[in-house]
């Protein structure tokens, strides 16, 4: 079996962030060992995009193989590898009855190296069940975060029927003045709804601003 040594992983449970996305509160791990297997193309785009079931002869050959390094001790990941198609790298998590758990990209660094150290692996026969099928949106993780935000506080005030907020909200994001708040919401929920740009970015700060204390 093949290994890979010293590599830090960002576990997500439904979506393997890329590294720029990471975030400095997020829970890094250093594994100090972990198998890694180059499979198909096809394979690998679908395992991405879906949780799987692992075969249990897989499950078997990986058992107890991850190693996991902390500040004085060294434990085990029951069920982890790593996986490539000789362009891309994805880190896997698995339950005890082989459904996947968890899965991470890794640094830029380590993918490189990967890349370079399997080039002549042949592909293992990568055995597995797909299961539901992921939520591949393409905005990015700070995107996506940022118009949460803004959809909770706009209905959250709107519910309320906080009028002076909203109306303080609107004429800082559209320089416009409207007393009607059901209009405020509609237009706000619109543009929230619609593609992320700067206009929606100027929104998330004016809203984060407003909780700043002077």
């Amino acid at each position: 079996m093949n290994y890979y040594y010293d590599i830090i992983l960002n576990w997500n449970d439904s979506r393997a962030y890329e590294f720029y996305e990471w975030n400095d509160t997020d829970y890094l791990e250093l594994i100090k060992k972990i198998p890694l297997f180059k499979i198909k193309h096809k394979a690998f785009i679908e395992i991405l995009t879906h949780n799987i079931k692992l075969d249990k002869e897989i499950m078997d050959i990986i058992q107890d193989k991850t190693l996991l390094s902390g500040k004085n001790l060294v434990s085990k990941i029951s069920y982890a590898c790593l996986i490539t198609d000789g362009k891309n790298v994805l880190a896997l998590e698995f339950r005890d009855d082989g459904t996947s758990i968890n899965r991470s990209k890794i640094l830029i660094d380590d993918e490189i190296n990967i890349l370079e150290v399997t080039y002549n692996l042949k592909e293992y026969n990568f055995l597995y069940e797909l299961l539901n099928e992921l939520d591949m949106n393409n905005m990015l993780r700070q995107e996506r975060e940022a118009k949460h935000l803004i959809m909770l506080e706009v209905n959250n005030l709107y519910k309320n029927r906080d009028e002076a907020k909203l109306k303080y909200l609107y004429y800082e994001y559209k320089k416009e003045k409207i007393d009607n708040i059901d209009i405020i919401y509609h237009n706000l929920m619109e543009d929230i709804n619609s593609s992320f740009n700067k206009d929606i970015l100027k929104l998330y700060y004016i809203i984060k601003l407003s909780y700043h204390k002077v």
